[in-house]
């Protein structure tokens, strides 16, 4: 189990560095887009397009992320309030319901790309399939994810709280 929760630790980092190049793309084509609009007066037709696309890669793929290490919103008082057995239980639970819903995200984002196979986007024409892509790719990452947390969850002795201020999200 430790070897599992390595690797998707690992892959978490590679997705990681992969959100902040995107980041950093969208920074420079962004400043580029005004720059070009306003200073050469000649506005970049497809930029806008890119960037809402790699907006929604960065935050599904970040979700996932987010999920491993205790960041998403949540609603945490019940679980300070009852006992350590009771706080496990709940947290397994909340687990496994999480990751019945990212199983399904799985099943109908990959209906949906059968569904819009052959569409393509208006400024650039790149297939509508690569941006609809991110729902079962960064469900499948968050299943993993998930499935990491319930390991750590059921191996953790007294210690329910891994990680969950996320101050080592970034090594």
């Amino acid at each position: 189990m430790r070897g599992f929760i390595k690797i998707v630790d690992l892959i978490n980092q590679w997705i990681l560095n992969f959100l902040a190049i995107l980041f950093g793309g969208i920074g420079l084509l962004t400043i580029y887009q005004v720059f070009a609009r306003y200073v050469l007066n000649s506005p970049l037709v497809w930029s806008e397009e890119v960037i809402k696309y790699l907006m929604i890669w960065i935050v599904l793929l970040g979700t996932a992320v987010a999920l491993r290490k205790g960041l998403l919103i949540s609603v945490e008082i019940v679980l300070h309030i009852v006992p350590k057995l009771i706080n496990k239980i709940m947290q397994v639970l909340i687990t496994i319901i999480n990751s019945v819903f990212l199983f399904l995200l799985v099943q109908y984002g990959f209906k949906i790309l059968n569904t819009i196979q052959g569409q393509t986007t208006g400024a650039l024409e790149l297939p509508v399939s690569w941006t609809y892509a991110s729902i079962p790719v960064a469900s499948i990452l968050a299943l993993i994810n998930c499935v990491a947390v319930l390991f750590e969850i059921l191996t953790s002795k007294g210690n329910s709280e891994v990680d969950k201020d996320g101050t080592s999200i970034i090594h």
